[in-house]
């Protein structure tokens, strides 16, 4: 019986320890250089979905190791320029977020974790949250 207990005991911890509260798959990366191709954005007043299916076009974003900032709308730059981060920015008294500014847009909340950026509108209440995946090289 004892064997058992330690057995069940081992398989619960070893369960919750695997547990990600945040609810996102993997690790945390800090490497946003490289292209990002849109999948989907959600938000807005109405709580909208927005695919490259539903639009009909697709956006990617390109970070160089510089800090110049490119954005594509099927294959047309639509906007350019230099983007910057911020670390631990305090956004309330208990959390805690990375900041990512393009241009002299408001800034964006951004998480990478394999291969995915999500980016999270701050500072507007019905904003949006946008997913973005890694384009590889060739």
């Amino acid at each position: 019986m004892k064997y058992f207990i330690l057995l069940f005991a081992a398989l619960v911890l070893c369960s919750v320890s695997s547990c990600n509260k945040d609810g996102l798959p993997g690790p945390t990366s800090t490497q946003i250089t490289g292209s990002w191709r849109w999948v989907k954005s959600v938000g807005g007043i109405g709580g909208v979905t927005l695919t490259p299916q539903s639009l009909g076009y697709s956006f990617t974003q390109v970070y160089g190791a510089d800090s110049t900032f490119k954005m594509y709308k099927k294959d047309s730059l639509t906007l350019s320029g230099k983007f910057s981060i911020t670390r631990n920015y305090k956004y309330s008294a208990t959390e805690t977020v990375d900041l990512l500014k393009i241009n002299n847009q408001n800034p964006t909340a951004f998480i990478i974790r394999n291969d995915t950026l999500y980016q999270n509108d701050v500072f507007i209440s019905d904003g949006f949250s946008t997913v973005y995946v890694r384009i590889k090289p060739d």
